[in-house]
């Protein structure tokens, strides 16, 4: 179990999260909602260790792999959709799989400079998914699609967690986690 207690974060004086108190169990599904600003994203930065709080702490995460879906792509330029997944997952067979159920196969060998965003993210949840983890982090999995291109994005999400704990952060597409909990920022 994953336990933040009494965990707090603010940057140059300006707090940004107070006192937060949350579990997550093995294999549960979380959406972290909030408004503009309020904090989800540093959050999940504190969940996966990139930040550290000012007070409080965080337990039951040193041992997890994580895969995440930062707000950013974070993709090889140059390397097709095929390499840039290829790179966290030595098995093609589901590289391809997983690929083909977000984006046309005429993309897949492209570079990913030349595919759209939407598409640039598809690769991005592409690859979190592809990656053995224990903990998926999605922070704004569905940036850059329309709604039909996330809705699907969503099924393969539901797919391919494969037992896994998923916490994510979307704005305008929560319905897409419909059937996960809901921590509430405020």
């Amino acid at each position: 179990m994953i336990a933040f207690q009494e965990v707090c974060k603010s940057y140059g004086g300006k707090p940004v999260l107070q006192g937060i108190n949350w579990r997550i169990k093995a294999g549960e599904r979380w959406q972290v909602s909030g408004i503009s600003g309020i904090g989800k994203t540093t959050l999940l930065r504190l969940l996966m260790g990139l930040e550290t709080p000012d007070s409080g702490r965080i337990t039951g995460i040193s041992s997890l792999r994580i895969a995440p879906v930062f707000q950013e792509d974070r993709l090889v330029e140059h390397w097709s959709a095929l390499e840039n997944v290829g790179l966290v997952c030595p098995d093609a067979a589901r590289v391809r799989e997983i690929l083909t159920g977000l984006l046309p196969e005429a993309a897949l060998a492209q570079p990913v400079r030349t595919l759209s965003g939407g598409m640039r993210r598809r690769v991005a949840l592409a690859r979190a998914l592809a990656v053995q983890s224990d903990l998926l982090v999605l922070d704004e999995p569905f940036t850059g699609l329309d709604t039909a291109a996330a809705e699907r994005a969503a099924q393969i999400i539901a797919a391919y967690r494969e037992g896994r704990t998923v916490i994510a952060v979307s704005h305008g597409m929560e319905n897409c986690f419909a059937d996960y909990q809901t921590f509430l920022l405020m």
